[in-house]
């Protein structure tokens, strides 16, 4: 019996237990780590200095020659050294664009992509905003300041305009948005003003604006001291600056729009020698001041605010999101205010809003106002009323999809919370105009309105209050106007801008 049969089988030599040369170190380590694509191009951490000078085409074919190892054995290690050879590749190349972009004339302040310590993603929700980013070292601090300044003066402005102090002041009166006094009449607040419902919404309009434009220019004059401090937003300082203007705008224009209208036969502020007082004033100095400090914004923005050309590119398609956003709740402000239905009889035009009836006399070309309390029927009140609520709800919801849109202009994460308001938003609205075509196709109330009762009753002028106590309303014959037009196409128009912001968000 030999040796061969009796002792141990022989045992074949591995590359494991047989000596190695550095070339084979290099290549057991390259086996043991698997390479990653590095999507972000930040150096490899698994690649060491010695692995940038190797020459690993000489490496593969010294391997091949290597008869010590089997073929399997051969084929791992070749595939782990091209692999390695990729990385290396790549990361020469990465070194490459380094110096090159080091190379190019860049302002003191300047930082490109690589210099982030955050990692940018493909997916578009986790990309980081450019707008909370400032220049360091001062630059562009003047403007800041100025718009601070301005924002906070503004800001001041409208707080001491929305307090109790004259708007117009005439013969001893004083006239504001919140109650007229002295002139040796007694105190009228703004909402006991029966004989002329127009003027009271006017009044009640320009309180309101004026308010929201205090609350608005304090978050302006806020963003203002968060940028000096590089903890703003340039875009949610551009939206407030922007609607600081618009609202204080709309505020000092209804005031003026009623000083030269005419109030239901009570005569024209303008023709009475009532003249603007310190709240208009306010107001409009306040507006100037609101763009200057925009303009300045801009002018910080054009000439500081440069990033690096591999900064991520804006949307249009939001752009364009958010202006149909502004149109929609410029539809519904105005078609609020305006008629939703009307009908010519011979003598008169009765025309119907949400707020009151205005009966406009062709003879003598007099209008009067009345409000909807005087159809003493309450089925009609409470329905005017839900319109008013679920309109003015789909405002304030639209108000916040426009306001997160306005920044998801170039931060992505935004697009999902101002997709979700607009969505609300567009649930509300067709609750009040669908209302308002149930009212004006429905007979409300059932009581008769005896002969003699009501002159519009007896000459068959429907839809015009009687006065009668549960009187029966009929609105035969009337047709839509535009202020029910405009509520429908904002809604129209916000749900197409939510739908295609959904779509092109969704690609």
């Amino acid at each position: 019996m030999s040796k061969a049969t009796v002792g141990n089988p022989p045992q074949v030599p591995s590359a494991a237990n047989e000596p190695q040369g550095p070339n084979d170190q290099h290549a057991d380590r390259s086996d043991n780590c698997e390479p990653r694509r590095q999507r972000d191009k930040e150096p490899v951490d698994e690649i060491a200095e010695e692995d940038m000078n190797r020459n690993f085409d000489e490496e593969v074919l010294d391997l091949a020659k290597d008869k010590s190892l089997s073929r399997k054995e051969r084929a791992k290690k070749k595939k782990a050294l091209l692999a390695l050879q990729a990385l290396v590749e790549e990361e020469k190349e990465r070194r490459t664009v380094v110096e090159l972009d080091a190379k190019l004339p860049r302002p003191d302040w300047y930082t490109s992509d690589d210099d982030d310590d955050s990692i940018l993603s493909d997916v578009e929700e986790e990309e980081v905003s450019d707008l909370t980013l400032q220049p360091p070292d001062g630059q562009g601090q003047a403007f800041l300041i100025l718009y601070t300044v301005l924002s906070f003066v503004a800001f001041v402005f409208h707080l001491t305009s929305s307090c109790p102090i004259p708007w117009m002041r005439g013969h001893g009166r004083q006239y504001g948005v919140w109650r007229a006094k002295g002139g040796g009449l007694p105190d009228l607040k703004v909402n006991n003003i029966h004989d002329c419902s127009n003027e009271m919404q006017y009044w009640q309009a320009a309180a309101a604006l004026s308010v929201i434009s205090t609350v608005v220019s304090c978050g302006a004059w806020i963003s203002g001291v968060l940028l000096y401090m590089h903890k703003g937003h340039m875009g949610a300082s551009f939206a407030l600056s922007f609607y600081c203007a618009v609202f204080s705008l709309a505020s000092w224009a209804l005031v003026v729009a009623l000083y030269h209208y005419f109030r239901c036969g009570k005569g024209v502020f303008a023709n009475m020698g009532v003249h603007l007082d310190a709240g208009f004033a306010l107001t409009l100095i306040a507006w100037v001041f609101h763009l200057a400090a925009l303009a300045l914004l801009g002018i910080h923005f054009l000439r500081f605010w440069t990033r690096s050309v591999h900064s991520g590119k804006l949307h249009p398609m939001r752009f364009v999101y958010v202006a149909c956003l502004i149109v929609a709740m410029l539809f519904y402000c105005v078609g609020m205010a305006y008629r939703m239905w009307s009908k010519d009889f011979p003598l008169v035009k009765a025309s119907v809003t949400m707020w009151h009836v205005e009966v406009h006399d062709k003879t003598t070309n007099l209008r009067t106002f009345l409000s909807r309390r005087a159809y003493k029927c309450t089925t009609i009140t409470r329905r005017m009323k839900v319109v008013a609520a679920f309109i003015i709800m789909s405002l304030i919801w639209m108000f916040f999809a426009l306001m997160l849109g306005t920044g998801a202009c170039y931060d992505a994460r935004l697009v999902k919370g101002s997709l979700i308001f607009g969505y609300i938003s567009i649930i509300f609205a067709p609750v009040a105009w669908i209302t308002l075509l149930a009212t004006r196709d429905g007979h409300l109330c059932t009581g008769a309105t005896p002969a003699g009762a009501s002159a519009w009753v007896d000459m068959g002028y429907n839809g015009i209050p009687s006065g009668i106590d549960n009187a029966q309303i009929r609105f035969d014959g009337y047709t839509l106007k535009e202020g029910f037009g405009l509520l429908v196409a904002g809604w129209a128009l916000t749900t197409v801008a939510v739908i295609l912001e959904t779509l092109f968000h969704s690609s």
